[in-house]
């Protein structure tokens, strides 16, 4: 019965399966611990690393600059299972550079380090592609340069760039010596197309020597490394200058000329305040002062953030009244208006000579008894004395026509 058991274990499958897994298990320790011979395996392209370069070397304002070679190949020789598998990831090869106080260029011998399963005593470095490596150092130096840029590109039709800006406008270069000293500035090239509003962006930029050249080199830091650009752009509008018309003296728009020169002015500024302003006023001009023509010139004052293109400043108006005819009378008929209560006014001006002007056929209607002649006395209050005033010609029944020019009487105050 335990013979027939053991007879159909024996010919099981498990059992099969386990005797292999112990026969490859003993075999794994055979060959490793008894057939594990040496070989040798090539490492290439090492990267060599500095110690005290970012610090020390920082701190006594020095920089390496270059080094040669970058890479270090090795060929190892060691047991089979220690070194088959190393990549140049699990080797580390260093150059100490504490003890370099001046600039200059020296030859220094590297540290290899092996991972620790490695490094036992049973494996050997047999061959290095470089025994030495050449280091140079230069002194650190720093300055500000300014920020420039253009726009490459366009903006729409009606609407013009302005001055770029940027913020900072100067910026910070480290680096060698004879690297910082060829940089002169830093250019932003704007990539855009079509704009109709101002721009802002942030922005990388490229160092630049006096010659326009760029200057590149893995050893020159820059603070910031990217700047805040902002390109105004504006619309473009040409609109008219005008005045306005205060009627007087019997004349009016309808048969006043008026010529303004310039007649038109080009602006710029931002499309919200533009695209609502068609002409620009200039002042008014009273009717009543202009006696045949006259001219006057303007100052043109702009909207907030509006500019002329062609640095216009001011305007001249020239009027000319056309198709009137204007007479001459003295008027005896002299008032006064808004005088205080208790105190008497007495013409003492006796007669004004008043120009009026109108239609032909009005002004041959019109004669000194349709004249009026009214002082105002609101300014003067409670107070006695001879005083020069203000007047106001009326022209009674002929609305049609009136008087052109200034006028003034000399009015006596006494008490009641």
């Amino acid at each position: 019965m335990l013979r027939e058991t053991v007879n159909k274990l024996i010919n099981s499958r498990m059992f099969l399966i386990v005797v292999s897994i112990i026969l490859a298990i003993m075999l794994w320790i055979y060959v490793v611990n008894v057939e594990n011979t040496n070989m040798e395996v090539n490492i290439r392209d090492i990267p060599v690393t500095f110690i005290g370069d970012d610090d020390i070397l920082a701190d006594r304002e020095l920089v390496v600059t270059e080094s040669n070679p970058q890479k270090v190949s090795i060929k190892l020789l060691g047991r089979r299972s220690a070194v088959q598998k190393l990549t140049k990831d699990d080797i580390s090869i260093t150059v100490d550079l504490t003890d370099i106080t001046t600039a200059g260029t020296v030859y220094r011998v590297y540290d290899i380090e092996l991972p620790s399963h490695v490094d036992d005593g049973t494996t050997y470095i047999l061959e290095k592609s470089a025994e030495y490596i050449s280091v140079t150092v230069d002194r650190l130096s720093s300055k500000q340069i300014e920020v420039h840029g253009e726009l490459n590109g366009n903006v729409a039709e009606g609407y013009m760039a302005g001055t770029m800006e940027f913020s900072p406008e100067i910026i910070t270069v480290s680096g060698p010596e004879d690297e910082i000293a060829k940089i002169d500035s830093a250019f932003v090239s704007l990539q855009r197309e079509n704009i109709s509003k101002t721009v802002v962006t942030t922005a990388s930029y490229t160092l630049l020597d006096e010659d326009g050249n760029e200057v590149k080199s893995e050893s020159i830091t820059a603070e910031p490394e990217t700047v805040t650009v902002t390109l105004p752009v504006n619309m473009v509008k040409t609109v008219g200058l005008s005045v306005k018309l205060i009627a007087g003296g019997g004349a009016t728009e309808d048969n006043t000329l008026v010529d303004i020169d310039p007649p038109e002015i080009t602006l710029t500024g931002p499309a919200s305040v533009l695209e609502s302003i068609n002409q620009l006023s200039l002042g008014q001009i009273d009717l009543a002062k202009v006696v045949s023509s006259a001219s006057e010139t303007f100052k043109i004052v702009l909207p907030n953030d509006v500019s002329t293109l062609s640095g216009e400043t001011e305007a001249t108006v020239t009027v000319s009244i056309r198709g009137l005819t204007t007479k001459r009378l003295t008027v005896s008929n002299i008032e006064f208006a808004n005088n205080s209560e208790g105190y008497i006014a007495t013409p003492v001006t006796q007669s004004v000579d008043v120009l009026i002007r109108g239609p032909a056929e009005i002004i041959e209607l019109i004669d000194e008894h349709s004249i009026r002649v009214v002082g105002d006395l609101t300014d003067l209050g409670e107070t006695t004395g001879n005083y020069l005033v203000d007047a106001t010609v009326f022209i009674d029944g002929y609305s049609e026509a009136g008087a052109v020019g200034e006028y003034s009487v000399v009015v006596n105050l006494t008490e009641e």
